[in-house]
């Protein structure tokens, strides 16, 4: 079962905790600084939403735009962080990842152009959510 991130805050208010996988902050940190993540920002969200993949995307997830949030590098989608990259070849067999709640993939710009970027896509949503 998923929720997004304010069903998440209000069980905690109300005592409730659910059980979330912990990484360790140095493999974090040295996965972070491998991979290189598109800046993210209010004006971006702004033009994702204007983009239907990305709506559809959303509506997938059985979200709003109002409980998806930029920050530096990767969109706050509640349960998942939604990261960006900018890749040279996009079509890699690694092109779309998810390692610790993190969806890593090219942009979505890109994503919508290539049938094979959007099929790869929904198979590691389909295995990891």
């Amino acid at each position: 079962m998923s929720i997004n991130q304010r069903q998440f805050e209000q069980l905690t208010e109300m005592g409730i905790s659910l059980w979330q996988t912990r990484t360790d902050d140095s493999k974090q940190n040295a996965s972070n600084n491998s991979q290189l993540y598109l800046e993210q920002s209010s004006i971006t969200l702004k033009k994702l939403t204007k983009l239907t993949f990305f709506t559809d995307m959303l509506t997938c997830f059985n979200l709003s735009i109002e409980e998806v949030t930029p920050k530096t590098d990767h969109i706050d989608c509640g349960l998942f962080n939604w990261f960006f990259t900018e890749q040279i070849n996009p079509l890699t067999a690694n092109s779309i990842q998810w390692r610790n709640n993190k969806l890593i993939s090219p942009s979505v710009e890109l994503l919508s152009e290539l049938p094979a970027l959007k099929k790869q896509l929904w198979q590691t949503l389909m295995n990891n959510l």
